[in-house]
């Protein structure tokens, strides 16, 4: 009896978290999701909702991928790591960096070029609590702000904009 309510549960549990991810895009909003399905636009983390890290742009392929070269690069100045992917909202592409977790609007008609950036101050303390290194997952995008979380537990929204504080 035991094990087959653990597997209902179980199974109860897995299509509950299928259904969530399914409806995920039905309360994402329009906006995002019109951006979500354009491929040059990059609004989440892992580029869909699906999480797939995939872009279907092709103008790379498997023969001129030996030609590629970098066209410009960016740096936070910050030397921990940097593990979210950057976000790219029409011709903005934002930039978030691990502790103190700065946030850069850069233009993509112009690259390298900084629209605005936000650079909070935090206190240096918190990053001796911190788990697993001083590092940030990134930002997030929606309803026309950048949604950024800081390592003194601090959640703003940023406008995309302008990048003043909301």
């Amino acid at each position: 009896m035991r094990s087959k309510l653990g597997s209902v549960r179980l199974g109860a549990t897995i299509g509950s978290l299928l259904a969530l991810t399914a409806m995920q895009a039905a309360v994402a909003g329009p906006d995002l999701n019109k951006r979500e399905a354009d491929p040059n636009q990059w609004p989440l983390q892992t580029g869909n909702f699906y999480g797939q890290h995939n872009s279907t742009l092709d103008q790379i392929n498997k023969k001129n991928v030996k030609d590629v070269k970098a066209a410009w690069s960016f740096s936070t100045g910050v030397l921990h790591g940097h593990e979210g992917a950057p976000l790219v909202i029409g011709d903005m592409m934002y930039i978030h960096s691990a502790f103190p977790n700065n946030t850069f609007a850069v233009n993509l008609n112009d690259p390298g070029k900084i629209v605005w950036s936000h650079k909070p101050k935090q206190e240096a303390s918190v990053k001796a609590v911190m788990c697993c290194d001083i590092v940030d997952r990134g930002v997030a995008y929606g309803e026309g702000q950048i949604i950024k979380k800081q390592a003194d537990g601090h959640l703003l929204a940023l406008d995309a904009k302008t990048g003043k504080v909301n």
